[in-house]
């Protein structure tokens, strides 16, 4: 095991007023509980887009035990299938991924990278593309998931990485860490 991610965040439950990812205090009890069984592994834990106060929860959790944060898990949405006129996402509502999500996670990750300099984050939600990627780095992620990319072509994490890699070097970018945190306040 290379690490363990903490999902306090899903989305996808009857009651979402209980997740635990919107509130400092549960986020702490789930990881204090979880450290307890772990020895010796990086805990990241992943965290919601749409919390009041991202940076304190995030704070809270690295208190906690979290060696990194995972920004960020879905958005909870609705998806309706007109012709059955049922919902499309579970318990009538769900997590809503993709590309719609993008300009969510990439405020959470520049708002907390700001906040928390140095910490170690994953920047997820809407990943489908280097230049996509690119984007997260530039917000402050220090690393790039892909997921909802995967469902529709399960190789995009290597297209995506070869069209990072060629963007890089078109800009003479000689490694991705030189990105990471780098985005230019607007004039």
């Amino acid at each position: 095991l290379v690490a363990l991610e903490v999902n306090v965040s899903c989305p996808n439950l009857d009651d979402r007023s209980r997740m635990f990812g919107h509130s400092a205090e549960s986020t702490v009890g789930v990881l204090r509980e979880v450290a307890i069984h772990t020895d010796n592994v990086p805990i990241f834990v992943k965290l919601p887009p749409n919390a009041f106060d991202l940076a304190e929860i995030a704070t809270a959790a690295l208190g906690a035990g979290a060696t990194g944060l995972t920004l960020v898990n879905t958005v909870p949405g609705l998806a309706i299938d007109a012709e059955t006129r049922r919902p499309c996402l579970g318990a009538g509502g769900g997590g809503l991924s993709g590309p719609a999500i993008k300009p969510i996670a990439l405020r959470a990750v520049w708002e907390v990278s700001r906040a928390l300099p140095g910490v170690p984050i994953i920047g997820t939600g809407g990943v489908a593309s280097g230049t996509d990627a690119v984007e997260m780095l530039l917000a402050g992620a220090s690393a790039v998931g892909v997921g909802t990319a995967t469902f529709r072509e399960p190789s995009a994490t290597l297209r995506i990485r070869r069209e990072l890699e060629r963007w890089c070097a078109r800009r003479g970018v000689a490694a991705v860490s030189e990105l990471v945190g780098r985005l230019e306040e607007s004039r």
